[in-house]
């Protein structure tokens, strides 16, 4: 055998086992990326879990802001009542003291008249204080009823909530396959819908709560602004 065939012979005996060493480091640069984890997927928990103490901590403010709501309306309706009996009392006073802005007239009283017309202009400025006042509290009215109305919504979604999180406890403790746990999975499925769709009415109040807010607030800065032309002398 010639030299250049023995080192043919050589190069093809060593050849399998280069390519084995190839393949070798080949399949380890590939085996991080084809051992790729798995885990649950989370699209499927559509409301997000939470544990039931915290819910029911929730459920309780709520409940305690729903009665807050309801007695802060029945104080502003009480205010507003107070703000309208005043003004009709303004309006009486300022009644009987045109009749006397007239008798001094006929009289010749020009200092009473004088007085009276100045004390019947300090009237009307206070009527329309009143008035200002009046707006004020029925626009704290809406308010309270709008922010009642959202804890009310509140806790019904999260009555289903607390039910969706009991559920879903349960299921845990029910083998995956059979009639049983596909039940469960039904159950846990349409309070998802449920909860999902509460969540969706509450989240439309929240916007109703901030409105009405901004109408007390705006009824707040004009009220604010006729007490300061009354203190002007405006």
């Amino acid at each position: 055998m010639t030299i250049p065939s023995v080192l043919l012979a050589l190069v093809l005996l060593a050849t399998p086992g280069v390519l084995t060493a190839q393949k070798t480091v080949a399949a380890k640069k590939v085996a991080p990326q084809a051992a790729a984890p798995t885990g649950f997927d989370s699209f499927l928990l559509l409301v997000p879990p939470r544990d039931t103490v915290t819910i029911k901590k929730n459920l309780k403010a709520a409940s305690e802001a729903e009665t807050q709501a309801e007695t802060r309306r029945g104080q502003a309706e009480t205010m507003r009542l107070g703000a309208l009996a005043s003004i009709e009392s303004k309006k009486v006073q300022i009644g009987r003291l045109k009749e006397r802005i007239s008798a001094a007239k006929k009289e010749n009283r020009e200092a009473d008249r004088l007085g009276m017309e100045a004390e019947r202009k300090a009237s009307e400025r206070e009527i329309e204080l009143l008035k200002g006042r009046e707006e004020l509290r029925r626009a704290e009215i809406e308010f309270e009823i709008s922010r009642a109305d959202l804890a009310a919504l509140t806790a019904k979604s999260l009555q289903l909530e607390l039910q969706l999180a009991v559920r879903r406890a349960g299921r845990l403790r029910t083998p995956g396959g059979g009639a049983g746990g596909a039940s469960l999975d039904r159950v846990i499925g349409e309070l998802e819908k449920q909860t999902l769709e509460a969540q969706g009415d509450q989240a439309a109040s929240s916007i109703e709560v901030a409105k009405t807010e901004m109408a007390v607030i705006n009824r707040r800065l004009e009220l604010l602004d006729a007490q300061q032309r009354v203190l002007g002398g405006k």
